[in-house]
């Protein structure tokens, strides 16, 4: 299950695990890039990953292909 908002300056999305084993996930993007969060319950503190769009535009594109190293190209929208 997942949800999206979408607010005056930045999209969430928020991935829920549907066993209950692990805590959401939150993916935020807006103007200055992408951040990941997952809740941390030993450190009890968000754990965040901060990525550029062109990095996150890799990383979905990167599910598509085979083992390898691959070069792509990014086009801002």
């Amino acid at each position: 299950m997942f949800t999206n908002e979408i607010e005056w300056e930045e999209t969430i999305t928020t991935v829920l695990d549907d066993s209950g084993r692990h805590e959401d996930v939150q993916l935020f993007i807006d103007d200055h890039g992408v951040f990941i969060r997952q809740w941390n319950e030993k450190a009890k503190k968000f754990d965040l990953i901060e990525l550029t769009h062109k990095m996150y535009h890799e990383l979905i594109e990167a599910m598509r292909y085979k083992e390898g190293a691959y070069v792509t190209r990014y086009r801002a929208v």
